[in-house]
C-alpha cells in the first residue's frame, strides 16, 4: 500500500537528514560512536523489558533490569539465541500491546534450512537506507559520484533486496538528483547470451548480486567467447565469492570487487571500503561480537561465531543472536582511517550454483524458491552430480503427502534445468549443516 503524500514527505526528509550524516559517522571519534551505540542499546533494552515477552521473561528469570545494560558488552547477560529459537516461537520476539504499525515483513532465504519471516518497523528500514550511503561513498571512488550512477541488481525475483526496494518506492519520495538509475534482473532466467545482452544494454556502472553467481557469470562468458561490458565496480553479498573468481575479476579484468554484509535479521551489518581488506561494522545500528570457544570474545586474528543485536528494529527484537556465520576478528584498524571497527574474513553461506549444459547458471536461492513453491516443502537441499544427475534431500512434512511432493520436486527441477534429468529424492530427518552451522542449499560436485 502506497503512503500518503504527508507521510512520504516526512519519512523522505527523515531519511535524507540521516543520509547527510553518513559523510562523517564512519570517521567519528571512536568514543562518539560507542556513545551513539549505547544510546540505542539502552533504548531497545527498555523497550524489550516493557513490550517483548521473550526478553521480559529472560530478564526476570536472571534477576536483571534495564539498568543492568549500559554497553554492548552487557548483552552477553541475555540468553544466546539463534534462528531455530526464533523460528519456533516468533511471536515471543514481537511487541505486545499496540498494533504492529507500519513496516514490512521480510521472508528470509532459509539459509539454515527453514524459511523465516521477520518484521521490520519503518524507522529501521529508513535508517538502513541512509546507512547505505556509507558504501555509496566508497563506490564514488570508482564511479566518480555518490548519486546518479547506473546500478544493476542480479538477484532473484522476490529477494529481500527487491522486497525492501519495493517498500521504499511505495513509501518515500526521493529527489532524482539523490537517487540512482536502478534495475533488477533474475540471474539465470534468460539464456546466457540474452542475459549478457540485457546487462550490456543497461550499461551498469555498478553490478550487484550473489558472490557465487557473479564470478561464474564472467567465467562462463569468457569460455563461450561472449563479452560483458565491464562495470566500474562489482558488489556482492548474500554468499561468498570464491577467491579465484575475485582474482579473475580484479586482476584479469581490472574490475574492483567489494563485499557487503547484510542479513534479514539486521539489514546492513558491514561494508568493505576501497582497501577491500575487511568489513567495517555499522556498530551504531548493530552490536556485533565474534564469539570464540566456550563463548568468550575472540581475540585479534581469531575465528568465531558472529553474534549480533539489532539496535534499531522494534518490530522484531533480536538480541544476542547467533546469525550462523563464522568470521575472523581483524588484527587491527583499517588503514583507510575510518573508525568503525573491522572484522576480517567472513565465512558466511557459500552455496554452489547449478551449472547447466547450455551455459546458464542457477543460483541456490532461485532454485529453492521454485522447489519450495512447487512442493510445499521448506527444508530442501539439492546435490548436482552432473549436467543431468541430481539428488534432492527433503526434510519435514509435505502438505499433500511425500509421494505428491516427490513428483512435484522432480517436475520442477526438470522445468528449471530445461531437460529431463535423473533425479532421486531422499526424505531425511534433518538436513546436514556445515561447519558454520548453516545448511548449504545447493552442493555442486560437477567439475567446472
Amino acid at each position: 500500500m502506497t503512503s500518503g503524500i504527508a507521510s512520504r514527505l516526512m519519512w523522505s526528509a527523515y531519511t535524507l537528514a540521516h543520509a547527510a550524516m553518513e559523510s562523517r559517522i564512519p570517521w567519528e571519534d571512536p568514543d562518539s560512536l560507542v556513545r551513539r551505540q549505547n544510546r540505542r542499546l539502552r533504548r531497545i533494552i527498555g523497550f524489550a523489558w516493557e513490550r517483548v515477552p521473550f526478553y521480559r521473561d529472560a530478564m526476570e528469570k536472571r534477576g536483571l533490569r534495564p539498568d543492568d545494560f549500559r554497553t554492548a558488552a552487557d548483552l552477553h547477560l541475555l540468553p544466546l539465541i539463534d534462528g531455530h529459537v526464533y523460528g519456533g516461537n516468533p511471536h515471543l520476539f514481537q511487541p505486545t500491546g499496540a498494533g504492529r504499525g507500519a513496516g514490512l515483513t521480510l521472508q528470509s532465504s532459509g539459509t539454515s534450512g527453514r524459511t523465516k519471516h521477520l518484521r521490520h518497523d519503518s524507522r529501521s528500514l529508513y535508517l538502513a537506507l541512509a546507512h547505505g550511503h556509507r558504501q555509496r561513498r566508497v563506490l564514488a571512488q570508482f564511479t566518480g559520484r555518490v548519486t546518479g550512477y547506473r546500478e544493476l541488481n542480479l538477484v532473484r525475483d522476490g529477494s529481500v533486496a527487491s522486497q525492501i526496494r519495493s517498500f521504499y518506492e511505495q513509501h518515500l519520495w526521493t529527489p532524482r538528483r539523490a537517487d540512482l538509475t536502478r534495475a533488477f534482473l533474475t540471474p539465470g532466467e534468460l539464456p546466457l547470451e540474452a542475459e549478457i545482452n540485457r546487462i550490456n544494454e543497461f550499461r551498469p556502472d555498478v553490478l550487484m548480486g550473489y558472490g557465487s553467481y557473479l564470478g561464474a557469470l564472467f567465467r562462463a562468458a569468457q569460455q563461450r567467447g561472449l563479452e560483458i561490458r565491464p562495470p566500474k565496480a562489482i558488489v556482492y553479498g548474500a554468499d561468498a565469492m570464491p577467491a579465484l573468481d575475485r582474482a579473475y575479476l580484479e586482476s584479469g579484468l581490472g574490475i574492483p570487487v567489494l563485499s557487503t554484509y547484510q542479513s534479514t535479521e539486521a539489514l546492513r551489518i558491514g561494508f568493505q571500503c576501497e582497501r577491500r581488506a575487511g568489513l567495517h561494522l555499522s556498530i551504531d545500528a548493530v552490536a556485533v561480537r565474534i564469539a570464540g570457544p566456550e563463548g568468550r570474545t575472540a581475540g585479534p586474528g581469531e575465528a568465531g561465531d558472529v553474534i549480533i543485536s539489532n539496535l534499531t528494529n522494534h518490530a522484531t527484537v533480536l538480541l544476542n543472536y547467533r546469525i550462523g556465520d563464522v568470521a575472523v576478528n581483524a588484527a587491527g584498524p583499517c588503514p583507510c582511517g575510518r573508525t568503525l571497527p573491522v572484522i576480517g574474513s567472513l565465512e558466511g553461506r557459500c552455496d554452489d550454483i547449478i551449472h547447466l549444459a547450455d551455459g546458464r547458471s542457477l543460483h541456490a536461492l532461485q532454485v529453492m524458491r521454485r522447489l519450495r513453491s512447487a512442493s510445499g516443502v521448506e527444508r530442501l537441499q539439492v546435490v548436482q552430480f552432473g549436467h543431468g544427475r541430481y539428488s534432492i534431500r527433503a526434510a519435514g512434512d509435505a502438505p499433500n503427502g511425500r509421494q505428491a511432493a516427490t513428483s512435484a520436486l522432480v517436475a520442477e527441477l526438470s522445468a528449471l534445468t530445461g531437460c529431463r534429468p535423473s533425479v532421486t529424492v531422499d526424505w531425511v530427518e534433518a538436513l546436514p549443516a556445515g561447519a558454520n552451522g548453516k545448511t548449504r542449499l545447493v552442493i555442486s560436485e560437477l567439475r567446472k
